[in-house]
């Protein structure tokens, strides 16, 4: 079995609660799944060949922020966007500074390879090879 690492980023980063990406492995697919439309319950053997790809609930984006966070020089970045992530709002205060601080570049390069950790490490688990 093989998949493309793009589509697997792909698949996770538009994955939310209506939404959900599957891997065929029969055709070596990646499927869009909305939540009304297929119910696993009701119909389990259209999951026979199905693998969850990772979703919103396997991709913890605020500890990706935080590990970004800590990952920058010790200063005043450092201290204002930790600060920026406390409490409610946290992710559209994180993105709003990072522009003000000129690090948007540097989060969103950070943020990929992180969710191209979490393909890989998918993949690895379900045997399934990347394709680059």
């Amino acid at each position: 079995m093989k998949v493309k690492l793009e589509d697997i980023i792909e698949a996770m980063e538009f994955a939310n609660m209506e939404t959900e990406y599957y891997y065929d492995t029969q055709n070596e697919k990646v499927l869009m799944l909305f939540d009304e439309m297929v119910d696993g319950e009701d119909n389990p053997e259209l999951f026979e060949d199905y693998i969850p790809l990772p979703g919103q609930y396997d991709i913890n984006e605020y500890r990706i922020m935080e590990e970004f966070i800590y990952e920058l020089p010790v200063g005043k970045n450092q201290d204002v966007l930790a600060r920026t992530i406390q409490g409610r709002g946290a992710f559209r205060r994180f993105k709003d500074k990072l522009y003000d601080l000129n690090l948007e570049k540097q989060w969103y390069q950070y943020r990929e390879e992180a969710y191209e950790k979490i393909a890989r490490q998918w993949s690895e688990r379900h045997k399934i090879d990347i394709v680059e």
